[in-house]
């Protein structure tokens, strides 16, 4: 009878403890699952608030080559009304790619300054981020993906910290830094471990992307 007993109350104990580590474990994910939620949201806001400053500098900096393009094309067209209308017809071209290549080197030369600002670490993460994001909803397989970030020479300090943070952002992404510089003009360059992929998001890229908005806000104004 106290065997039966003194097993009860072992077989007792035991579930109480299992039941205990079970409540401990559901308040450990949802502590961790709110934690990765937080510093997500604080990514996105970073990348939305730099966003933001970039299309403000951007319709700054147009407005400006606007104003400048129209001053120039009327001097031009007054000084050649007696040309050839072939003549006119290339100068007038020639002096449309010069504005639009100037337009477009004044916007490296912008973006090419974040890294002077005090919060460049977080534009840096930002725009990884969301490369990061896109990774973490299709995942391939169910192997844990495993991704390099490498950034310019100069932004090299940058890096380990940068890949901390996207680490803490994405837990299910193996997410490192490697050391050896990349080609870039600032900004970030990733690349899965094998070499199979890469994503650059770099200065250049970003202004071979607004091309042809600048373009065609140049070219409105001839």
């Amino acid at each position: 009878m106290k065997e039966t007993v003194k097993k009860a109350v072992q077989d007792g104990e035991a579930y109480d403890n299992k039941r205990t580590l079970s409540q401990l474990k559901s308040i450990i994910l949802s502590k961790g699952d709110s934690e990765r939620e937080r510093l997500l949201s604080g990514a996105r806001a970073e990348a939305v608030k730099w966003t933001a400053e970039q299309t403000e500098q951007l319709d700054a900096m147009v407005a400006g080559i606007r104003a400048d393009a129209a001053k120039r094309a009327a001097e031009i067209t007054s000084c050649r009304l007696v040309e050839a209308e072939t003549a006119r017809d290339r100068s007038r071209l020639r002096l449309q790619n010069d504005l639009v290549n100037k337009a477009l080197l004044l916007l490296g030369e912008a973006m090419a300054d974040f890294s002077k600002r005090p919060d460049y670490r977080a534009i840096l993460t930002g725009m990884a981020a969301e490369v990061c994001e896109g990774l973490a909803k299709n995942p391939k397989g169910r192997e844990r993906q495993k991704i390099v970030v490498r950034l310019s020479a100069e932004d090299a300090p940058h890096g380990k910290p940068v890949a901390d943070a996207l680490s803490s952002l994405f837990p299910e992404l193996g997410i490192s830094f490697d050391p050896a510089p990349a080609s870039i003009t600032g900004g970030v360059f990733l690349c899965s471990e094998e070499g199979k992929w890469r994503v650059v998001a770099d200065w250049e890229s970003r202004v071979e992307e607004m091309a042809d908005g600048v373009a065609k806000a140049v070219l409105a104004e001839l």
